[in-house]
């Protein structure tokens, strides 16, 4: 599976003005918060490394193991847009 952070979707999440929401395409269901894009991605990482748990088959392991690494190109591709 190729690396593609534009699988990751960055929202304002309508809580407040500057609360964002991300989720990869892939696991819409998983989602986290932040102050910004990168903060949110970020927690997504996090959360999608979670799921790692639950994830019974090498195939569903796979589908999460690619998503973190989605998040992590968006995370440095945003730390990069910000230098």
């Amino acid at each position: 599976m190729d690396i593609d952070a534009n699988r990751v979707i960055a929202a304002k999440s309508g809580i407040s003005a500057t609360t964002t929401t991300v989720y990869h395409r892939d696991f819409a269901e998983i989602r986290a918060e932040g102050t910004s894009p990168r903060d949110a991605a970020r927690h997504l990482v996090n959360k999608l490394t979670g799921a790692l748990d639950t994830a019974l088959t090498d195939w569903r392991r796979a589908s999460v193991d690619g998503a973190i690494a989605d998040v992590k190109a968006y995370v440095e591709r945003e730390e990069s847009s910000e230098a």
